[in-house]
């Protein structure tokens, strides 16, 4: 977990170097199935790469509720439904606030 929050951080690092828009090409961007870091964060169940992402979005001012917290992949799940889905109390804990 500790090297996938560093490739995170060097990634952003980057970005910020290169001027790329870090609120839709990186934290926004979504993978080939649609789902995006924040939902592959709750997926697999990473608090702590959920806690830096979240801290990301209030950085570049994304809107946390509507962009984050309630946006709908593909298949129309949540980070909330993904997290439920794989019975993950302590990060639906989190997500909730």
């Amino acid at each position: 977990m500790e090297l996938q929050i560093e490739i995170l951080e060097k990634l952003c690092c980057w970005g910020r170097e290169v001027q790329v828009n870090l609120k839709d090409d990186l934290l926004l961007a979504k993978s080939f199935d649609g789902l995006t870091a924040w939902d592959r964060a709750a997926e697999n169940c990473n608090k702590e790469i959920l806690e830096l992402l979240w801290y990301w979005g209030r950085e570049v001012q994304v809107n946390l509720k509507d962009d984050l917290f309630l946006a709908k992949c593909f298949d129309g799940l949540t980070a909330w439904d993904r997290a439920a889905e794989n019975g993950e109390k302590e990060i639906s804990e989190k997500l909730w606030g």
